[in-house]
């Protein structure tokens, strides 16, 4: 039985209806980290990723994207 309570089908894809949901939460996920980037960005709070395990901020990132011109 798959976590979300659904029976996996038997050649071990997921269904459908599963795909289609873990879709939509990608999506608000998405939405809301956008949300939370931009409000940072009005507070002047920096934004920082993990880049190929390496930690770094979104000023770092504009500047090296500003040299690579």
């Amino acid at each position: 039985m798959a976590r979300n309570g659904e029976v996996k089908k038997q050649n071990g894809k997921v269904s459908e209806k599963t795909l289609r949901k873990s879709i939509e939460y990608q999506r608000i996920g998405n939405a809301a980290v956008r949300k939370a980037q931009e409000e940072n960005r009005r507070l002047g709070v920096p934004n920082w990723y993990s880049i190929g395990g390496k930690i770094v901020n979104e000023a770092e990132l504009e500047d090296k994207n500003k040299s690579q011109k």
